[in-house]
Order: structure tokens, then sequence, then C-alpha cells
């Protein structure tokens, strides 16, 4: 993976600061976690993002594309927000 530790730092932090409730729905939809209630990003590599739960479980989420570069995890994690959330949607229908 060529993400730099800088660019490593700044994903994280910006997905934990900004789309908290985005690694929810990521737990609800891609691990069928509904438990879930909090989560925080504390990995991220080129086939899965590794997420902080309550009593300190981890949980790893495959990607749905595997990511080389920093473009590439924007454009992963933004289509996973929005599978996300059409899947949940889908199944409250």
């Amino acid at each position: 993976m060529s993400i730099t530790p800088d660019e490593l730092e700044r994903i994280i932090g910006h997905m934990n600061d900004d789309h908290g409730d985005a690694l929810v729905r990521y737990a609800h939809a891609f691990a069928n976690r509904k438990d879930v209630t909090a989560a925080k990003m504390i990995d991220l590599t080129e086939t899965e993002i590794v997420l902080a739960l309550e009593n300190d479980e981890r949980l790893a989420i495959p990607l749905t594309s595997p990511v080389q570069t920093a473009k590439d995890a924007h454009v992963v994690l933004v289509e996973m927000a929005k599978q996300a959330h059409s899947l949940l949607a889908a199944k409250t229908d």
C-alpha cells in the first residue's frame, strides 16, 4: 500500500471526526452488527478497515475494493457509505 503514514493518520482522523455515523453503518451493513452504537476507525489496510468498538472489541470490515492510494481510499469509503445506506434502507422497507 502506498498510503503514507501521514495520509493514513489524516484519513483515520477525518473518518473519526466527521463520519462516525458512517463507521457505525459500515458495522451494521457489512458485518451485520446491529448492536454497534459507536465506532472509531483505528486502521486502514489495502483490504479492510479496522474499527474499535465498545469494550475494546476490534472489528475488521473488508473493503469492497482494494486501496493503494489516499484517493483510492476516499473513493472506496464514500462508495461503501452509499452502499451501507442503501442496504440498511432496503432492510427497513
